[in-house]
């Protein structure tokens, strides 16, 4: 019997669905982060937000890379950066 993961003429092909980020748009990652869509656009601009990309124009946010930023944000004191 084959997997699903295999073909007859060849060996068996990776899940393409467990290798590819989640990719989230900015509405997406301002409502997983609690935030506003602005506040993401604003943070895009000066450069200190959540990293993101472009594919064809449109912005995108790995769902991996919010949470990274989210742990990187997070602080013991408010006196001090």
């Amino acid at each position: 019997m084959l997997s699903k993961t295999s073909s007859p003429s060849g060996p068996a092909v990776p899940n393409r669905a467990a290798t590819t980020p989640s990719l989230l748009t900015p509405k997406q990652a301002a409502r997983h982060l609690n935030l506003s869509v602005s506040w993401l656009a604003k943070r895009r601009l000066a450069g200190d937000g959540p990293p993101y990309g472009k594919l064809g124009g449109a912005v995108r946010y790995a769902e991996a890379s919010l949470q990274q930023w989210m742990k990187a944000q997070q602080r013991t004191s408010t006196s001090g950066s």
